[in-house]
């Protein structure tokens, strides 16, 4: 994983982001933020920056099914029910 300070900037654009706010946009939005640097992990510490979101939730996120095809990965809808405590705060 990248040093935090690398990823700092990412989380708060993310947090300033003015879209919709919906969760899928918003991980897409983190997707283009953070470029190569993307990966699960990169993703689940902007989310926890950016929006506070629980450890074991950010990591869940990260199985969104752009993010990955497994067996295990989540739909459209889960990710909006699984993200929504937090985007909803903000």
């Amino acid at each position: 994983m990248l040093a935090p300070r690398l990823l700092e900037p990412a989380a708060q654009e993310l947090l300033n982001y003015s879209g919709d706010r919906s969760a899928t946009d918003v991980a897409r939005t983190a997707r283009e933020l953070l470029d190569s640097r993307f990966d699960s992990c990169t993703f689940t510490y902007v989310l926890m920056r950016a929006f506070d979101v629980e450890f074991h939730a950010a990591c869940e996120a990260a199985r969104w099914h752009e993010f990955d095809n497994g067996p295990r990965s989540l739909s459209d809808a889960d990710l909006e029910t699984l993200l929504r405590p937090w985007l909803a705060r903000n």
